[in-house]
């Protein structure tokens, strides 16, 4: 069985089950036929989805290319991306390393909670003109006791509810199924189509959910509008899932107190887009996972998979 796989990715994953034989990948190179595929993160350093790097592009390129493909594992967690979803339809297996960057991603969420609710932004804006601003009433409210619902259980969502409860939030969770018991740190686990009721309780609407036809525009307009005055929306799940021209809106208006957005419908966010000069908002680009374990814990996945792969056992987090 032939892999296709990166350099860097090899060395993280090695050594490879007896039987399984590397093809490693170049850029500009026209790999040898191969079985099986990992997709790791280096092959992307400098890309975003709407401008994929050389690597990404390549590889991706000799997916397509190849016939007898049978199985590809990503070192993301979702695959909603059209070339992903080209090879399944083809009858391609994939799979995800959902997981590997979770705790990444939820402590870059929770920072942008503390962020806006503490004003970090003010006292940067003020740092950069050299500018001393004494605090001034109304002082901001305190983030304890406030509430925080939580769209997508995955392990971002799930992290994200723990950490925020252990700094004094009530938190509501909600997924594609409603759980008997909440996970750590949550006071409820419903469905996304129980969003609307928790609307006008909610300070922070924290999006940490895959891209779906449930989730696509779950934060509609409507939904902001329910919000209320002096929410909050953090957003670290996909564009797509937040109706942007809405959240833009409401900043401007002061329906929404501040914004951390680390995801857009566009990447990367062009130059003339509004979402940099918007009020009281944190944007990231596409960059609250990154961290230095995650491509080893993605090659753990990738390892694991393999020998279920192998064995003929169910992949997982398989798409």
């Amino acid at each position: 069985m032939r892999l296709l796989i990166s350099e860097p990715a090899l060395a993280l994953a090695s050594p490879l089950p007896a039987g399984v034989t590397p093809v490693v990948f170049r850029v500009g190179e026209t790999p040898g036929p191969f079985d099986i595929a990992f997709l790791s993160r280096d092959l992307n350093m400098g890309g975003a989805r709407d401008t994929p790097a050389p690597g990404f592009a390549g590889f991706v390129a000799a997916l397509a290319a190849e016939p007898g493909l049978q199985w590809l594992h990503v070192n993301s967690a979702g695959v909603d991306r059209p070339q992903y979803k080209a090879l399944m339809a083809r009858g391609v297996r994939v799979s995800t390393s959902a997981g590997a960057n979770a705790l990444g991603v939820a402590q870059s969420a929770v920072g942008g909670v503390m962020m806006l609710s503490r004003g970090f932004l003010g006292w940067m804006d003020a740092q950069s003109k050299r500018e001393w601003r004494p605090a001034t009433m109304p002082f901001p409210p305190d983030l304890q006791g406030q509430t925080a619902t939580v769209v997508g259980l995955g392990p971002v969502g799930n992290e994200v509810g723990r950490l925020l409860a252990a700094i004094g939030l009530k938190v509501h969770g909600l997924s594609r199924n409603a759980r008997d018991v909440p996970p750590p740190g949550f006071l409820s686990a419903g469905r996304y189509a129980d969003l609307a009721p928790l609307l006008p309780g909610t300070d922070w609407l924290c999006l940490c959910c895959p891209i779906s036809d449930i989730t696509r525009n779950l934060a509609s307009a409507e939904a902001i509008a329910a919000l209320p005055k002096g929410a909050h929306i953090i957003n670290v799940a996909r564009g797509g899932v937040m109706d942007e021209a809405a959240a833009l809106a409401a900043l401007h208006s002061g329906h929404l107190r501040g914004a951390y957005v680390d995801v857009f419908e566009l990447e990367p966010l062009p130059p003339q887009s509004p979402w940099w000069d918007a009020p009281n908002t944190l944007v990231s680009p596409h960059a609250a996972g990154p961290a230095a374990g995650n491509l080893a814990r993605a090659a753990d996945y990738f390892r694991r998979n393999l020998e279920r792969y192998l064995a003929g056992e169910k992949l997982l987090n398989q798409a």
